[in-house]
């Protein structure tokens, strides 16, 4: 049988082999010579070949090496004399020939001394550990993702409602800073996600801030982005010059913002869209690793949380107030009736039980009878006004609109006020001025005139009970169908603290029971009601002790065409 020769490889074509299949470089430098040895593997590591470097020598490590490290490499190499190490290691970066940087360990050792025992030959490997440095970055990144999110939750845990803004602030500013970007901003949905706001924002130096320019955005001007936002999804822009034609309304002001590239993450509480949080890169292009993501999406969740937190506080303590207010209204409600009805109700008695009791000479007998009929109708119009309570919820208030004339409109009015005047006894310290318009007492139009009517009647009550001398001005216009009809007195006014709650049931200027105007304070709060009905608006202005001013805004229907007169100014005195 035939016997194959045995193939004989010495120890140093053995280990040459290892390292070729390791993928290890193996360089070894003449120290006298400077000259340098490479493999292939060495060459590869930093991206060409052994032909591309020759002719090469001690020069290329200098020339590869970053400027930051060459200051160790040289000290290692050059202190090798002066030592009696035989053997060094460290960490280098190396110019790639595609223009970025590796990480190399470098290891070697003497292999060869002159005669008078200096290093005449130096040999080792090199090995690229980019992968390792890699991971180790993104470890250490991680970790300082960590802190950061840890530190920014524990911001939120247990804050106050007025402390809410602060925090977010804090927070964008913090992200803003560690991923180094130009802008860091929220942005929150208002009246059913159909206008946004910035609300927070952080800003790098010399970048300018755009919250003021950005307020009450219609969300309909976006379909795209919100389209991506109502699917709970970010939105990472690499390039806004590039963005497709379907999101060419997010683009047009994107770039109006010299924003060049962008990631935004919905703010969200379970599956309610609050408002999202993004990053702006404007001096560079720039892509948005999951790292970043992920970060902006736990800050996100945070966020909603707290702003969820703070929206349902604000229920909480709306329910209090209201709660508190209803008690107030209770008891100034109760107050109130206990006054208003036991007067007329003890004049009435008192007085009848006199004259069951023949107590009252015959010639006093109708001023007697006077004074229990004035009792008894002032016991009517409380009641009267208690009834008209459950008229004052819009389910039950249909508004029935009629044609009927300015003109005709005034006179009811004129007629009452003066009515109500003479029956209060102030015809001589009580002026009564009434300025009704000409395109008013001579047009026609459809409304609800017994509803309008019904409030001006508590207006002029309230202008005749409230004035003790002084002047009453009834004012009568119309304009660009609105009827607008003006109660202006030189009565007593109300406080301004005060000139929001005339409007609230129960309610008057002075809600003691021992205050020195009748009634249970319920004519304005319906007058409001009605107006709000008619889809008008009753408004007041108000200087305490120098008057008011009620305005009533309806809007009609004009049928008939505006005659040219001069404006009516007429005063009753």
């Amino acid at each position: 049988m035939e016997q194959k020769p045995k193939i004989q490889i010495s120890q140093t074509g053995i280990i040459k082999n290892a390292f070729e299949a390791a993928q290890i470089g193996i360089w070894h430098w003449s120290v006298n010579s400077n000259e340098l040895i490479i493999n292939e593997a060495y060459a590869k590591a930093i991206g060409y070949s052994c032909k591309e470097l020759a002719p090469y020598n001690g020069d290329l490590w200098t020339s590869i090496c970053h400027p930051d490290d060459q200051e160790t490499l040289v000290a290692d190499l050059n202190g090798l004399p002066q030592t009696s190490k035989k053997h060094f290691a460290f960490r280098a970066r190396l110019k790639h020939k595609n223009g970025s940087w590796i990480w190399a360990q470098v290891n070697g050792g003497i292999s060869g001394y002159n005669p008078d025992g200096s290093p005449a030959e130096v040999s080792g490997t090199l090995t690229d550990i980019s992968e390792l440095y890699q991971s180790k970055n993104t470890l250490d990144y991680r970790l300082q993702i960590e802190k950061i999110v840890s530190t920014i939750s524990a911001d939120f845990v247990g804050f106050q409602p007025k402390d809410l803004d602060k925090h977010i602030n804090k927070a964008i500013k913090k992200i803003g800073e560690f991923l180094d970007v130009d802008r860091c901003y929220v942005f929150q949905f208002e009246n059913h996600n159909s206008i946004m706001n910035n609300t927070h924002e952080w800003c790098k130096k010399g970048i300018p801030s755009e919250l003021k320019n950005l307020q009450n955005i219609p969300t309909l001007a976006f379909p795209w982005w919100m389209k991506k936002l109502n699917m709970l999804k970010h939105i990472n822009i690499k390039q806004v010059k590039r963005l497709p034609k379907y999101a060419a309304a997010e683009k047009e002001i994107l770039l109006s913002q010299s924003i060049t590239s962008l990631l935004a993450v919905p703010i969200h509480y379970r599956e309610v869209l609050l408002g999202f949080i993004g990053f702006d890169s404007i001096s560079k292009s720039r892509e948005w690793p999951k790292a970043d993501i992920h970060l902006l999406k736990t800050i996100a969740h945070t966020i909603a949380n707290g702003l969820n937190a703070n929206a349902s506080q604000k229920v909480l303590i709306e329910a209090k107030e209201k709660a508190e207010e209803s008690n107030k209204i209770k008891s100034a409600f109760l107050a109130t009736i206990n006054h208003e009805l036991r007067t007329p109700l003890h004049h009435i008695l008192g007085f009848s039980e006199l004259m069951r009791m023949n107590k009252i000479p015959p010639n006093e007998i109708s001023s007697f009878a006077d004074k229990i009929h004035r009792s008894g109708n002032h016991l009517l119009q409380i009641i009267e006004d208690i009834l008209k309570l459950a008229l004052a919820d819009s389910s039950f208030v249909k508004v029935r609109k009629e044609s009927f004339k300015g003109m005709e409109m005034f006179l009811q009015h004129k007629t009452l006020l003066e009515e109500l005047v003479r029956s209060s006894n102030k015809e001589s310290q009580i002026e009564l001025i009434y300025k009704p318009t000409p395109n008013l007492v001579n047009q026609k139009f459809i409304a609800d005139n017994n509803k309008i009517n019904q409030v001006i009647v508590n207006l002029i009550k309230n202008a005749v009970k409230f004035t003790h001398s002084g002047q009453i001005e009834y004012h009568a216009n119309i304009s660009d169908n609105t009827l607008l009809l003006k109660i202006k007195d030189t009565g007593i006014g109300i406080p301004h603290h005060q000139q929001k709650l005339i409007f609230d049931f129960f309610r008057q200027g002075d809600d003691n029971s021992t205050r020195a105007y009748s009634g249970i304070g319920v004519g304005l709060a319906i007058s409001q009601r009605i107006t709000n009905i008619m889809g008008g608006e009753l408004s007041v202005q108000s200087i305490q002790g120098k008057g008011s001013t009620f305005t009533l805004s309806i809007p009609v229907e004009v049928i008939s065409a505006v005659k040219a007169e001069t404006a009516i100014e007429l005063s009753h005195q």
